[in-house]
């Protein structure tokens, strides 16, 4: 048995209609970790996934949570992205996880995995940010918009931010991605599990030839509601050529690609 601790704070109940009021989740505030680590009495321990890039234990929401506590609190914003945070920027971050957590920051592999997760905490926090920016009037003024920074950002940080989301080239590739976004048809229903995590927490090997389509079917698909969309039931048609084709001539991994396209197959690690 183990002691599961969500990382989160929530905000003031706001109305959403019929006198009724709903808590939003905030950001996490560090305290999770922390807590797991004192009822363990030891730094908490992580299995990493190398072929998956991804913490696969008991810890892994900690760990998560973790890696988007220290980088809101120590990392600069003034970088476009995260491929551009240089690495003397990153080992500090790194070495501040293993105050709770029992990993080898000097493992290549190690690394890799750890700045997926503050990778995904940069884009995530910078996106939050940005809707703040929209919605105290920044695209209409952004000179305004600059003079109140949240909270937990620096002035630096924050005017950085406001002149790069006033530029014209930002502006015009964030109409292209939410543009895409709206023509995807298929999502899936396992929330923030990746797909590869789903996998291999069936017990099933990211290599093997089999497996993969039954997974998909899983995320896509349950007893209570059926399928998430008809467009996910369409594309089933993929179980006609798993029946028409061996195993050892035509993987479940190549069929999935061969109905969905090789961009949309997210099961090969």
């Amino acid at each position: 048995m183990f002691f599961l601790f969500v990382d989160t704070t929530y905000e003031p109940e706001e109305e959403i209609g019929d006198g009724m009021t709903c808590r939003k989740r905030g950001i996490t505030c560090g305290k999770g970790a922390r807590k797991a680590m004192k009822a363990a009495k030891k730094k908490l321990p992580v299995e990493f996934n190398f072929d998956a890039m991804e913490v696969i234990c008991e810890n892994a929401l900690s760990f998560m949570h973790e890696c988007g506590y220290i980088l809101r609190n120590n990392c600069s914003l003034q970088y476009k992205e995260w491929r551009h945070v240089p690495i003397e920027v990153r080992l500090p971050l790194r070495h501040k996880l293993t105050t709770l957590f029992e990993i080898d920051v000097e493992n290549s592999k190690v690394c890799k995995v750890i700045d997926s997760y503050l990778a995904k905490a940069w884009r995530g926090y910078k996106s939050k940010l940005h809707e703040d920016f929209k919605q105290i009037g920044g695209l209409e003024d952004p000179t305004k918009a600059k003079t109140t920074p949240p909270s937990n950002v620096s002035k630096e940080d924050w005017e950085y931010l406001c002149d790069m989301w006033s530029e014209t080239k930002y502006k015009e590739n964030a109409e292209k991605k939410v543009k895409a976004r709206a023509q995807r048809k298929i999502n899936s229903k396992n929330g923030s599990k990746s797909t590869i995590r789903y996998h291999i927490e069936r017990g099933l090997d990211l290599e093997s030839s089999a497996g993969q389509i039954e997974t998909w079917r899983l995320t896509h698909w349950d007893a209570k509601n059926g399928w998430i969309s008809t467009d996910a039931a369409a594309k089933y048609k993929m179980m006609k050529l798993r029946n028409e084709h061996l195993v050892e001539s035509m993987s479940d991994k190549s069929i999935i690609e061969t109905v969905l396209g090789r961009s949309s197959v997210r099961l090969h690690g």
